[in-house]
């Protein structure tokens, strides 16, 4: 019988955290979009929310000065941590309280601040539940790394830096620095950390005209803030791919392609342009991951079927030859040898974590029969279970039998899709900078 049960619940939508997954290939795809997009994280997908949390640590420092508060990182935090409450609720204002699952407007948090906002004129609380762990799953979480990454936050710190000052100083409005000054003093009243609600208006500025101005769409009516994003995300990027692979995915976008893998072909055979040989690495690899690891992950996938729906309980070389047939030998060799001959998976092997595991793995298969692959995948699998979960393996071995241990497993029921690998990010991001269409 099982030992262990695994339950994977439904995900609140404010989180980022992915399905399981048993052999770790969701971390080491987001090291290979890491390769392609340096600067970007799984979460960095909004442009408006880059100038958001820019603002959000500028108008700390402010509260700091103006209010005496200590100038530490926490205070810092708990500081930004009202703005973003503040900010939500404007946006909510803006929207008339209703935001779907899915809107272009809907925050990280969406359903903290719609339980806090209510209709009327009556004024709202500050003190709402955004998020849970608003620190680390809120914007500043999600965008700090990729901030620090372009030199607009320092390093270290919860500090902007000068080259942030365009976006701070023109957060508002297009038009001068001054005239955005009536918005300042609004949302510094919501720092002022004795106030537990902020009015409706303030010297006749609406908390709807403050959302209009500052919500996740406002950004496409902003050529200006829109030019200044993508100069410094893209034009300015230091990584060798990100710009090139970005004007690659505009002119796969003007041809109507959208599906990740045929773009990433697309680019190696300069479908769109030449690129450089780093780029032209870089995706090759991507391509050679993308497809294994889907392959892979679908061998273990139908190992997991069959013991489920055996009672639990099957014949190890039944399971083998169920997850590896012997039609698919082909396949998982020549997979497994583009990834050998793929330079830039090399970089597999400078990782911290299943990196090296990985590209062992891989070798390993190159001659392996359905038995000795599964024994293979399975060994990896309890490298992975023990780094990330500190458990063992979610099958055990008991002479010829292979017993199922951790069941609730449901992603062997889905078809495995090829990886992103950040690309759906920048796609995102430059809709928002009406780069793309936005559909």
């Amino acid at each position: 019988m099982p030992t262990q049960l695994f339950r994977s619940a439904t995900l609140e939508i404010d989180t980022d955290f992915t399905a399981e997954d048993p052999l770790a290939f969701d971390y080491l795809g987001q090291q290979v979009g890491n390769w392609l997009f340096r600067g970007f994280t799984t979460r960095t997908s909004r442009a408006q929310y880059y100038c958001v949390v820019l603002y959000g640590l500028h108008l700390a420092e402010v509260a700091i000065q103006q209010y005496g508060y200590p100038g530490d990182d926490k205070t810092r935090s708990l500081l930004f941590e009202r703005w973003e409450r503040f900010w939500a609720l404007a946006t909510l204002e803006s929207r008339g309280g209703t935001l779907e699952r899915g809107d272009p407007d809907g925050m990280r948090g969406v359903r903290g601040a719609q339980a806090a906002w209510i209709g009327g004129d009556r004024a709202l609380r500050l003190d709402y539940p955004l998020i849970s762990r608003q620190v680390e799953l809120g914007g500043m979480g999600a965008y700090l790394s990729s901030l620090r990454e372009y030199g607009l936050v320092f390093k270290g710190t919860l500090r902007v830096t000068p080259l942030a000052k365009p976006f701070v100083d023109f957060f508002w409005t297009s038009k001068t620095k001054s005239s955005g000054n009536r918005y300042e003093r609004y949302a510094l009243k919501a720092l002022d950390l004795e106030r537990r609600t902020i009015p409706r208006a303030v010297s006749g500025l609406s908390l709807k005209r403050v959302g209009d101005r500052s919500r996740l769409t406002a950004v496409k009516k902003r050529p200006d803030q829109q030019e200044r994003l993508w100069s410094i995300l893209f034009a300015q990027a230091k990584d060798g791919s990100t710009l090139p692979i970005s004007q690659q995915l505009v002119s796969a976008d003007n041809d109507g392609e959208v599906v990740i893998e045929q773009i990433l072909r697309g680019i190696l055979r300069n479908k769109w342009g030449e690129v450089d040989s780093t780029v032209e690495q870089r995706v090759r690899a991507a391509i050679a991951f993308g497809k294994l690891s889907t392959h892979l992950l679908s061998c273990f996938d139908r190992a997991y079927g069959y013991v489920d729906s055996h009672g639990w309980i099957a014949d190890f070389r039944h399971v083998a030859s169920a997850a590896f047939p012997e039609s698919e030998s082909a396949t998982t060799r020549n997979l497994c040898n583009a990834v050998q001959k793929a330079s830039g998976c090399r970089k597999f092997g400078e990782l911290k974590f299943h990196g090296p595991q990985f590209l062992s793995l891989v070798s390993k298969l190159m001659d392996a029969g359905p038995a000795e692959a599964l024994e293979y995948l399975l060994a990896f699998h309890v490298a992975v279970q023990r780094t990330r979960r500190g458990s063992g393996a979610w099958f055990r071995r008991e002479k010829t039998k292979l017993v199922m241990q951790v069941v609730g497993y449901g992603g062997f029921r889905k078809e495995q899709h090829f990886p992103s690998f950040k690309l759906n990010v920048v796609r995102r991001l430059l809709a928002d900078l009406g780069r793309l269409n936005d559909d």
